[in-house]
Protein backbone atom coordinates (compact mmCIF):
# COMPACT_ATOMS: atom_id res chain seq x y z
CA UNK A 1 0.00 0.00 0.00
CA UNK A 2 1.22 3.22 -0.66
CA UNK A 3 1.62 6.14 1.67
CA UNK A 4 1.74 9.70 0.63
CA UNK A 5 2.54 12.47 3.72
CA UNK A 6 1.59 16.07 2.63
CA UNK A 7 2.24 19.35 4.10
CA UNK A 8 0.94 22.75 3.02
CA UNK A 9 3.01 25.88 3.12
CA UNK A 10 1.65 28.96 4.42
CA UNK A 11 1.68 31.27 1.62
CA UNK A 12 -0.89 32.67 -0.69
CA UNK A 13 -2.24 29.98 -3.16
CA UNK A 14 1.27 28.13 -2.61
CA UNK A 15 -1.27 24.81 -2.61
CA UNK A 16 -0.99 25.04 -6.92
CA UNK A 17 2.99 24.01 -6.64
CA UNK A 18 2.62 21.43 -4.32
CA UNK A 19 4.22 18.15 -5.17
CA UNK A 20 1.43 15.42 -4.06
CA UNK A 21 2.02 12.22 -4.58
CA UNK A 22 5.80 10.16 -6.08
CA UNK A 23 3.84 8.51 -9.43
CA UNK A 24 2.82 10.47 -12.30
CA UNK A 25 0.56 7.48 -13.56
CA UNK A 26 -1.42 7.42 -9.74
CA UNK A 27 -2.37 11.13 -10.25
CA UNK A 28 -3.48 10.61 -13.46
CA UNK A 29 -5.64 7.35 -13.43
CA UNK A 30 -7.24 9.26 -10.24
CA UNK A 31 -7.21 5.92 -8.09
CA UNK A 32 -4.57 7.23 -5.35
CA UNK A 33 -6.23 10.07 -3.21
CA UNK A 34 -4.10 13.37 -3.06
CA UNK A 35 -4.89 16.72 -0.49
CA UNK A 36 -3.86 19.85 -1.94
CA UNK A 37 -5.67 21.72 0.98
CA UNK A 38 -7.96 22.07 3.61
CA UNK A 39 -10.82 24.67 3.82
CA UNK A 40 -13.75 25.47 6.41
CA UNK A 41 -17.15 24.43 4.57
CA UNK A 42 -18.37 28.37 5.93
CA UNK A 43 -18.87 29.50 1.64
CA UNK A 44 -18.03 33.44 3.29
CA UNK A 45 -14.85 31.60 4.51
CA UNK A 46 -13.97 29.18 1.60
CA UNK A 47 -10.87 30.77 0.61
CA UNK A 48 -9.31 30.80 3.67
CA UNK A 49 -6.74 27.53 4.45
CA UNK A 50 -6.75 25.93 7.74
CA UNK A 51 -3.75 24.20 9.27
CA UNK A 52 -5.54 22.37 12.03
CA UNK A 53 -9.51 22.79 13.29
CA UNK A 54 -11.42 22.08 16.64
CA UNK A 55 -13.03 18.49 17.45
CA UNK A 56 -16.19 18.31 16.42
CA UNK A 57 -15.75 20.79 13.35
CA UNK A 58 -16.92 20.26 9.97
CA UNK A 59 -14.55 20.80 7.35
CA UNK A 60 -13.15 20.41 3.12
CA UNK A 61 -10.51 18.23 2.05
CA UNK A 62 -10.07 19.73 -1.44
CA UNK A 63 -7.93 17.21 -3.60
CA UNK A 64 -7.47 14.68 -6.48
CA UNK A 65 -8.93 11.53 -6.88
CA UNK A 66 -10.76 11.55 -3.36
CA UNK A 67 -13.98 9.83 -4.97
CA UNK A 68 -12.49 6.32 -3.77
CA UNK A 69 -11.99 7.38 -0.57
CA UNK A 70 -13.77 4.83 2.09
CA UNK A 71 -12.37 5.96 5.33
CA UNK A 72 -11.01 9.47 6.93
CA UNK A 73 -9.46 9.10 10.28
CA UNK A 74 -7.73 12.22 12.19
CA UNK A 75 -5.35 10.75 13.97
CA UNK A 76 -6.38 7.50 15.71
CA UNK A 77 -9.82 8.40 15.30
CA UNK A 78 -12.14 7.37 12.31
CA UNK A 79 -14.75 9.76 11.40
CA UNK A 80 -17.92 9.16 9.43
CA UNK A 81 -18.56 9.42 6.06
CA UNK A 82 -21.26 10.58 4.23
CA UNK A 83 -20.80 8.97 0.68
CA UNK A 84 -23.39 12.07 -0.91
CA UNK A 85 -20.50 14.50 0.52
CA UNK A 86 -17.52 12.69 -1.74
CA UNK A 87 -16.54 13.84 -4.97
CA UNK A 88 -13.25 13.31 -6.94
CA UNK A 89 -12.24 16.82 -5.48
CA UNK A 90 -14.18 17.01 -2.45
CA UNK A 91 -14.79 15.66 0.98
CA UNK A 92 -17.26 17.11 3.91
CA UNK A 93 -16.70 15.95 7.16
CA UNK A 94 -16.53 16.34 10.35
CA UNK A 95 -13.93 15.89 12.69
CA UNK A 96 -14.25 13.36 15.67
CA UNK A 97 -15.20 14.41 18.91
CA UNK A 98 -13.47 12.01 20.87
CA UNK A 99 -9.88 13.30 21.85
CA UNK A 100 -7.07 11.23 19.85
CA UNK A 101 -5.33 8.49 21.83
CA UNK A 102 -2.24 9.76 19.85
CA UNK A 103 -1.24 13.37 18.74
CA UNK A 104 0.00 12.69 15.04
CA UNK A 105 -1.72 15.87 13.86
CA UNK A 106 -2.51 13.89 10.48
CA UNK A 107 -5.28 13.31 8.37
CA UNK A 108 -5.22 10.03 6.85
CA UNK A 109 -7.35 9.24 3.59
CA UNK A 110 -7.95 5.27 2.78
CA UNK A 111 -8.86 3.97 -0.18
CA UNK A 112 -9.44 -0.19 -0.86
CA UNK A 113 -5.71 0.46 -2.42
CA UNK A 114 -4.24 3.53 -1.34
CA UNK A 115 -3.79 5.74 1.32
CA UNK A 116 -2.38 9.52 1.60
CA UNK A 117 -1.62 11.14 4.93
CA UNK A 118 -1.70 15.18 5.24
CA UNK A 119 -0.30 17.05 8.25
CA UNK A 120 -3.22 18.66 9.88
CA UNK A 121 -3.81 19.84 13.30
CA UNK A 122 -6.54 18.82 15.39
CA UNK A 123 -7.41 21.19 18.21
CA UNK A 124 -9.04 19.87 21.38
CA UNK A 125 -11.37 22.50 22.89
CA UNK A 126 -11.04 24.25 26.96
CA UNK A 127 -12.91 21.88 29.23
CA UNK A 128 -16.98 22.57 28.74
CA UNK A 129 -19.31 21.92 31.93
CA UNK A 130 -22.46 20.91 31.38
CA UNK A 131 -24.48 20.02 34.31
CA UNK A 132 -24.19 18.55 38.01
CA UNK A 133 -25.77 15.74 39.20
CA UNK A 134 -26.95 18.21 42.16
CA UNK A 135 -26.23 21.88 42.34
CA UNK A 136 -26.08 22.30 46.37
CA UNK A 137 -24.01 20.56 48.20
CA UNK A 138 -22.16 21.37 51.38
CA UNK A 139 -18.17 21.26 51.89
CA UNK A 140 -17.12 17.66 52.05
CA UNK A 141 -19.78 16.30 49.89
CA UNK A 142 -18.78 14.72 46.32
CA UNK A 143 -20.10 16.77 43.34
CA UNK A 144 -20.23 14.76 40.19
CA UNK A 145 -19.48 17.75 37.15
CA UNK A 146 -20.32 16.07 33.68
CA UNK A 147 -18.93 17.98 30.54
CA UNK A 148 -16.31 17.53 27.58
CA UNK A 149 -13.06 17.70 27.00
CA UNK A 150 -12.01 17.20 30.77
CA UNK A 151 -8.34 16.51 29.82
CA UNK A 152 -6.12 14.87 32.75
CA UNK A 153 -2.27 15.38 31.77
CA UNK A 154 0.60 14.08 33.73
CA UNK A 155 2.72 17.07 32.96
CA UNK A 156 -0.62 19.66 33.33
CA UNK A 157 -3.04 18.20 36.18
CA UNK A 158 -7.03 19.14 35.32
CA UNK A 159 -7.94 21.60 38.20
CA UNK A 160 -11.43 22.62 39.40
CA UNK A 161 -12.36 25.93 41.16
CA UNK A 162 -15.24 27.05 42.95
CA UNK A 163 -16.30 30.93 42.93
CA UNK A 164 -14.71 32.12 46.29
CA UNK A 165 -11.15 31.45 45.01
CA UNK A 166 -10.75 27.89 46.09
CA UNK A 167 -10.41 24.77 44.65
CA UNK A 168 -11.83 21.03 44.95
CA UNK A 169 -9.76 17.84 45.69
CA UNK A 170 -10.51 15.49 42.22
CA UNK A 171 -11.40 12.16 43.20
CA UNK A 172 -11.30 10.41 40.19
CA UNK A 173 -12.32 11.84 36.09
CA UNK A 174 -11.94 11.04 32.99
CA UNK A 175 -13.15 13.45 29.60
CA UNK A 176 -16.85 13.59 30.44
CA UNK A 177 -16.81 13.59 34.31
CA UNK A 178 -15.15 14.25 37.03
CA UNK A 179 -15.95 13.49 40.67
CA UNK A 180 -14.45 16.77 43.06
CA UNK A 181 -15.28 16.82 46.77
CA UNK A 182 -16.53 20.56 47.53
CA UNK A 183 -14.30 22.46 49.37
CA UNK A 184 -14.62 24.59 51.96
CA UNK A 185 -14.97 28.27 51.17
CA UNK A 186 -17.52 27.29 47.90
CA UNK A 187 -19.58 30.16 47.06
CA UNK A 188 -22.46 30.40 45.26
CA UNK A 189 -21.51 31.11 41.32
CA UNK A 190 -19.68 28.71 38.67
CA UNK A 191 -17.07 26.18 38.74
CA UNK A 192 -14.13 26.57 36.32
CA UNK A 193 -12.02 23.61 34.83
CA UNK A 194 -8.88 23.79 33.37
CA UNK A 195 -6.81 21.41 32.23
CA UNK A 196 -3.59 21.70 29.27
CA UNK A 197 -5.88 23.06 26.58
CA UNK A 198 -7.06 25.99 28.40
CA UNK A 199 -9.46 26.64 31.23
CA UNK A 200 -13.80 26.67 30.77
CA UNK A 201 -16.30 28.29 33.10
CA UNK A 202 -19.72 26.79 33.75
CA UNK A 203 -22.79 28.80 32.74
CA UNK A 204 -25.01 26.80 35.74
CA UNK A 205 -24.09 28.21 38.88
CA UNK A 206 -22.62 25.81 42.17
CA UNK A 207 -25.85 26.32 44.90
CA UNK A 208 -27.88 28.32 42.49
CA UNK A 209 -29.21 31.80 43.90
CA UNK A 210 -30.65 33.39 40.93
CA UNK A 211 -34.48 33.75 40.08
CA UNK A 212 -35.65 31.43 42.79
CA UNK A 213 -39.55 31.24 42.89
CA UNK A 214 -39.83 28.60 45.47
CA UNK A 215 -37.26 27.71 48.24
CA UNK A 216 -40.39 27.14 50.92
CA UNK A 217 -38.75 29.03 53.45
CA UNK A 218 -40.28 31.49 55.62
CA UNK A 219 -41.22 35.18 55.00
CA UNK A 220 -40.03 35.21 51.39
CA UNK A 221 -43.25 35.82 49.79
CA UNK A 222 -45.45 38.38 49.35
CA UNK A 223 -47.80 37.99 52.25
CA UNK A 224 -44.89 36.42 54.49
CA UNK A 225 -47.22 33.66 55.72
CA UNK A 226 -47.43 32.07 51.91
CA UNK A 227 -45.07 30.01 52.19
CA UNK A 228 -47.08 27.01 52.49
CA UNK A 229 -49.26 27.81 49.65
CA UNK A 230 -53.08 27.48 48.90
CA UNK A 231 -52.41 23.87 48.85
CA UNK A 232 -49.90 22.65 50.93
CA UNK A 233 -49.40 19.48 49.66
CA UNK A 234 -47.71 17.52 52.28
CA UNK A 235 -46.11 20.49 53.90
CA UNK A 236 -42.15 21.26 55.00
CA UNK A 237 -39.59 20.44 56.88
CA UNK A 238 -35.68 20.98 56.54
CA UNK A 239 -34.58 17.84 58.35
CA UNK A 240 -31.80 16.31 55.74
CA UNK A 241 -32.04 19.46 53.77
CA UNK A 242 -29.86 21.14 51.18
CA UNK A 243 -31.07 24.77 51.33
CA UNK A 244 -33.66 25.58 54.65
CA UNK A 245 -36.98 23.98 54.17
CA UNK A 246 -38.50 21.90 51.20
CA UNK A 247 -41.39 20.85 50.07
CA UNK A 248 -43.07 17.75 50.62
CA UNK A 249 -45.30 15.43 48.26
CA UNK A 250 -46.36 11.96 49.21
CA UNK A 251 -49.67 9.86 48.96
CA UNK A 252 -50.89 6.76 47.06
CA UNK A 253 -51.51 7.75 43.17
CA UNK A 254 -53.29 4.90 41.18
CA UNK A 255 -52.45 3.84 37.80
CA UNK A 256 -54.06 6.51 35.62
CA UNK A 257 -52.13 9.12 37.81
CA UNK A 258 -55.11 10.23 39.80
CA UNK A 259 -53.50 12.10 43.46
CA UNK A 260 -55.53 14.47 45.76
CA UNK A 261 -54.49 17.73 45.97
CA UNK A 262 -54.12 17.95 49.39
CA UNK A 263 -51.54 15.11 48.76
CA UNK A 264 -49.51 16.45 45.71
CA UNK A 265 -50.04 19.66 45.06
CA UNK A 266 -48.52 23.49 45.59
CA UNK A 267 -50.00 26.49 44.66
CA UNK A 268 -47.77 29.80 44.68
CA UNK A 269 -50.34 32.35 42.83
CA UNK A 270 -50.27 35.59 41.68
CA UNK A 271 -50.38 37.87 44.61
CA UNK A 272 -51.50 40.72 42.63
CA UNK A 273 -52.22 40.92 38.80
CA UNK A 274 -49.55 43.86 39.22
CA UNK A 275 -46.91 41.12 39.60
CA UNK A 276 -44.02 40.60 37.29
CA UNK A 277 -43.43 37.19 35.64
CA UNK A 278 -40.72 34.80 36.59
CA UNK A 279 -39.80 34.35 33.05
CA UNK A 280 -39.55 36.33 29.76
CA UNK A 281 -41.93 34.61 27.46
CA UNK A 282 -40.01 36.17 24.11
CA UNK A 283 -37.03 34.66 25.04
CA UNK A 284 -37.82 30.92 26.57
CA UNK A 285 -35.60 29.39 24.35
CA UNK A 286 -32.83 30.68 26.23
CA UNK A 287 -34.57 29.58 29.59
CA UNK A 288 -34.68 26.53 32.01
CA UNK A 289 -36.37 25.61 34.74
CA UNK A 290 -34.41 23.98 37.54
CA UNK A 291 -35.24 22.64 40.95
CA UNK A 292 -33.44 19.97 43.56
CA UNK A 293 -35.33 16.28 44.27
CA UNK A 294 -35.33 13.65 46.03
CA UNK A 295 -36.98 10.90 45.35
CA UNK A 296 -37.93 7.65 48.08
CA UNK A 297 -40.08 4.64 47.31
CA UNK A 298 -40.89 3.54 43.71
CA UNK A 299 -42.65 6.23 41.83
CA UNK A 300 -44.25 4.32 38.70
CA UNK A 301 -47.06 6.52 37.64
CA UNK A 302 -48.12 9.91 36.89
CA UNK A 303 -46.22 13.43 36.08
CA UNK A 304 -44.76 15.82 37.92
CA UNK A 305 -46.32 19.09 36.67
CA UNK A 306 -45.03 22.88 36.68
CA UNK A 307 -47.91 24.95 35.90
CA UNK A 308 -47.44 28.50 35.27
CA UNK A 309 -50.33 31.25 35.63
CA UNK A 310 -50.91 34.77 35.39
CA UNK A 311 -53.98 36.50 37.76
CA UNK A 312 -56.16 35.93 34.38
CA UNK A 313 -56.06 32.56 35.78
CA UNK A 314 -55.91 32.76 38.93
CA UNK A 315 -54.46 35.29 41.82
CA UNK A 316 -54.51 35.00 45.63
CA UNK A 317 -55.08 38.40 47.28
CA UNK A 318 -58.83 38.36 46.78
CA UNK A 319 -59.03 41.01 50.30
CA UNK A 320 -57.83 43.40 47.91
CA UNK A 321 -60.29 42.51 44.90
CA UNK A 322 -61.70 45.72 44.51
CA UNK A 323 -58.34 47.46 43.49
CA UNK A 324 -59.08 44.90 40.54
CA UNK A 325 -62.33 44.25 39.26
CA UNK A 326 -61.56 43.26 36.06
CA UNK A 327 -59.78 40.39 37.58
CA UNK A 328 -62.83 39.56 39.68
CA UNK A 329 -63.61 36.48 38.27
CA UNK A 330 -60.05 34.62 39.04
CA UNK A 331 -58.98 35.33 42.54
CA UNK A 332 -58.87 32.50 44.67
CA UNK A 333 -59.80 28.68 44.54
CA UNK A 334 -60.17 28.89 40.36
CA UNK A 335 -58.14 25.53 39.15
CA UNK A 336 -59.60 25.16 35.50
CA UNK A 337 -56.73 25.21 34.03
CA UNK A 338 -54.95 22.37 36.25
CA UNK A 339 -56.67 19.33 34.49
CA UNK A 340 -57.63 19.24 30.62
CA UNK A 341 -61.47 20.26 30.49
CA UNK A 342 -64.16 22.18 29.05
CA UNK A 343 -63.13 25.72 30.51
CA UNK A 344 -59.42 25.51 29.80
CA UNK A 345 -58.88 22.86 26.97
CA UNK A 346 -55.60 23.82 26.15
CA UNK A 347 -53.11 24.97 28.57
CA UNK A 348 -49.36 24.62 28.79
CA UNK A 349 -47.05 23.09 31.52
CA UNK A 350 -43.89 21.40 31.54
CA UNK A 351 -44.49 17.62 32.91
CA UNK A 352 -41.40 15.39 34.27
CA UNK A 353 -42.28 11.75 34.37
CA UNK A 354 -39.19 10.16 34.63
CA UNK A 355 -40.18 6.87 35.75
CA UNK A 356 -41.38 6.00 32.12
CA UNK A 357 -37.86 5.18 31.00
CA UNK A 358 -37.97 1.94 33.72
CA UNK A 359 -41.31 2.36 34.56
CA UNK A 360 -40.21 2.97 38.07
CA UNK A 361 -37.74 5.81 39.50
CA UNK A 362 -36.21 6.95 42.48
CA UNK A 363 -32.74 8.64 43.52
CA UNK A 364 -29.80 7.98 46.05
CA UNK A 365 -30.19 11.14 47.27
CA UNK A 366 -30.64 14.94 45.81
CA UNK A 367 -30.62 15.49 42.13
CA UNK A 368 -31.07 18.68 40.10
CA UNK A 369 -33.86 18.46 37.11
CA UNK A 370 -33.73 20.59 34.34
CA UNK A 371 -36.67 21.73 32.20
CA UNK A 372 -36.28 23.54 29.21
CA UNK A 373 -38.97 26.51 29.73
CA UNK A 374 -39.18 25.86 25.42
CA UNK A 375 -40.60 22.29 26.83
CA UNK A 376 -43.60 23.75 28.30
CA UNK A 377 -46.00 23.11 25.86
CA UNK A 378 -47.91 20.10 27.02
CA UNK A 379 -51.41 19.50 28.33
CA UNK A 380 -52.29 17.47 31.89
CA UNK A 381 -52.27 14.75 29.72
CA UNK A 382 -49.19 15.06 27.81
CA UNK A 383 -50.75 15.98 24.57
CA UNK A 384 -49.68 19.42 23.24
CA UNK A 385 -50.73 22.50 23.77
CA UNK A 386 -49.77 26.24 22.60
CA UNK A 387 -46.54 28.22 24.53
CA UNK A 388 -48.38 30.64 26.71
CA UNK A 389 -47.48 34.67 26.05
CA UNK A 390 -46.23 36.55 28.39
CA UNK A 391 -48.33 37.67 31.39
CA UNK A 392 -48.84 34.10 32.73
CA UNK A 393 -45.61 33.43 34.12
CA UNK A 394 -46.55 35.27 37.50
CA UNK A 395 -47.45 32.28 39.35
CA UNK A 396 -46.97 28.82 39.58
CA UNK A 397 -48.44 25.72 40.62
CA UNK A 398 -46.33 22.04 41.01
CA UNK A 399 -48.52 19.00 41.05
CA UNK A 400 -48.00 15.52 40.61
CA UNK A 401 -51.00 14.02 38.38
CA UNK A 402 -52.36 12.46 35.41
CA UNK A 403 -49.44 12.73 32.79
CA UNK A 404 -51.18 10.37 29.74
CA UNK A 405 -49.42 7.07 30.62
CA UNK A 406 -51.28 4.30 32.19
CA UNK A 407 -48.10 3.51 35.08
CA UNK A 408 -48.03 1.08 38.43
CA UNK A 409 -50.03 2.26 41.70
CA UNK A 410 -47.63 3.84 43.73
CA UNK A 411 -46.91 5.47 47.13
CA UNK A 412 -43.96 7.72 46.64
CA UNK A 413 -42.29 10.78 48.22
CA UNK A 414 -40.73 14.13 46.63
CA UNK A 415 -38.37 16.33 48.59
CA UNK A 416 -38.74 19.41 46.12
CA UNK A 417 -36.38 22.83 47.30
CA UNK A 418 -35.22 25.58 44.81
CA UNK A 419 -37.48 25.45 42.06
CA UNK A 420 -35.77 28.73 39.65
CA UNK A 421 -35.67 29.80 36.34
CA UNK A 422 -32.50 30.38 35.29
CA UNK A 423 -30.32 31.63 31.39
CA UNK A 424 -29.77 27.92 30.02
CA UNK A 425 -26.53 25.84 30.45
Amino acid sequence: MKINIFNIVVVALAFLSLGACDDDNDMESGETPIVRYVRPCDVAASDSLLLGAYLGSKITIIGEGLAGVNKVYFNDQEASLNPNLVTNNAIVVLIPNTIPKIKEDLIKLYTNNDSCYYIFETVVPTPSVSSMACEYLEAGDLAHIEGLYFVNDETSPLTISFTGGVQGQIESSDVNNIYVTVPEGAESGPVTVTSVYGSGESSLHFRDERNIILDFNNNNYPDYDYFSGWHGAGGVASEEGINGNYLILTGDIDENGVTKDDEYCFDRWTYTPDDPDFADASNLNKQVLKFEVKVSEDWSAAALQFVFTGASEVWLNWQSNADWPEYADTHGGNEDWKRKGDAYPNYPRGLWNPWTKDGVFGTDGWITVSIPMSEFKYNSDGSKADINPSGHYSGLTVWMGDGGIVGTACTPTLWIDNVRIVPID
